[in-house]
């Protein structure tokens, strides 16, 4: 087909404004062969502490409640969901999924075992990979971030209160950040010369380290050489992550306007803050600055971050506020609170067009909790959402025996987004209800 003076190139573009960005589909581009690519996203969320749950057969069942009253595409949703009914054949929710190896834990633990399924009962040593990182060792080739690791407390807190969701390899924490400003700083401003020289400097630091260890590894016992290989798979990934910023230095950052965005918030104002956090992940998928994301919006043992109810004037905080045994009309008020910024960010994912399809149909939303009641491992309160493109299919509540693992899920979201699996932690088989 013969290219009209108003069609535009993709590829020219690009060329011509030196940026790497993905630009929004337009429909001059649609002139030939040359159509963007659809790319597969991964959105991980938890809040923490548990739902609200009344007898089924309690008058505010439906005033307090989380989990939807009937299966199928008939179900009813308790008023705390009213944020995000809006986009019902776009979600689905799920219960009795939970992971088998720690439904007997005290349930302080869950954003540690959330996206991993790991059995760390009793040994932290056996944490493994969580979800997202999995899926970004395929989805993350290609951006400049592999991945985006989020909470409100930031860092990693400690073993069994975790601040962050995302676990490598090897089963170690990645830290996770929590300054609106500064995020928006490393994915779309400018580098000092101050990092530029800190990286140069920690390549030659890496080399040194490797060369000297190599050397040692040869002098040491069977014990001490496992510690060392652990040691050094710690140092190489490192080295990964060093190279990677070494070979993106080059590339320009994606033009934004941060005019929209109110950087300066932070979690003494927490609606405010969760919307410019759950702003700056829609920001990193539209520009094509990474495709898979994490984010905590509280964790147990927060600081300030267990003060969020008081955005709604609810004086207690959130831990507080789950211990609650009768009267739920705080903590729901809390929860839909939490609902509605999640839901925000999904019906803002689905206002952003690419090609005939949303933002939204391209990514995989996945969030949730790792308990129902504040101290039940057992039953987490899921909702999924999007991912139209990569097959899933929506509109229902799907409700499964409680010996179903939820790493049953995990295999399917493995299989649709990245690479194909049998097995993910403790799975058994994967999940096709969710799928078309």
């Amino acid at each position: 087909m013969k290219q009209k003076s108003w069609h535009l190139d993709r590829r020219t573009l690009l060329k011509s404004m030196g940026v790497t960005m993905a630009l929004p589909w337009l429909e001059c581009m649609s002139w030939g062969a040359n159509k963007p690519v659809a790319r597969k996203r991964f959105f991980g969320g938890f809040f923490a502490y548990g739902v609200p749950m009344p007898a089924d057969d309690a008058p505010d069942r439906l005033e307090n409640g989380w989990f939807p009253v009937g299966t199928g595409k008939n179900y009813v949703t308790p008023e705390m969901h009213k944020s995000i009914m809006p986009m019902r054949d776009k979600i689905t929710f799920l219960s009795g999924l939970s992971h088998p190896s720690m439904r007997t834990t005290s349930a302080h633990k869950g954003a540690d075992y959330f996206l991993t399924g790991a059995n760390i009962l009793k040994t932290y040593d056996k944490q493994t990979i969580s979800i997202d990182q999995h899926v970004a060792q395929t989805l993350g080739q290609d951006t400049r971030f592999q991945s985006m690791v989020l909470s409100s407390f930031g860092g990693v807190n400690r073993p069994y209160r975790s601040s962050t969701l995302s676990f490598d390899r090897a089963g170690r924490p990645i830290p996770a950040l929590n300054n609106p400003a500064e995020i928006f700083r490393r994915m779309f401003g400018a580098s000092t010369a101050d990092e530029r020289n800190a990286l140069a400097s920690r390549g030659s630091v890496i080399d040194e380290i490797l060369s000297e260890a190599k050397d040692l590894n040869r002098r040491l016992g069977a014990s001490d050489q496992r510690k060392m290989d652990e040691y050094l798979s710690s140092v190489r990934e490192v080295e990964k992550m060093t190279e990677r910023a070494v070979q993106w230095q080059g590339t320009p950052k994606a033009k934004v306007d941060a005019k929209s965005l109110d950087l300066s918030v932070n979690v003494t104002a927490p609606r405010e803050y969760l919307t410019a956090m759950y702003d700056l992940m829609a920001l990193a998928f539209q520009t094509d600055t990474t495709r898979v994301a994490s984010f905590q919006t509280a964790c147990e043992e927060g600081g300030l971050t267990d003060r969020f109810p008081s955005a709604l004037g609810l004086g207690n905080s959130s831990h507080k506020l789950s211990h609650e045994k009768k009267n739920y009309g705080d903590v729901a008020k809390y929860i839909a609170f939490l609902n509605e910024m999640h839901a925000n960010f999904i019906k803002k994912l689905d206002s952003i067009q690419e090609g005939n399809s949303t933002l939204l149909d391209n990514t995989l939303c996945f969030y949730g909790c790792a308990t129902s009641k504040t101290h039940r491992a057992t039953n987490y309160p899921i909702i999924l959402s999007g991912g139209k493109n990569m097959g899933f299919q929506h509109g229902t509540h799907l409700n499964y025996s409680d010996n179903v693992p939820l790493s049953n899920l995990f295999v399917t979201i493995s299989n649709q987004l990245s690479q194909p699996t049998e097995k993910f932690a403790d799975s058994t088989a994967d999940i096709t209800e969710v799928l078309g």
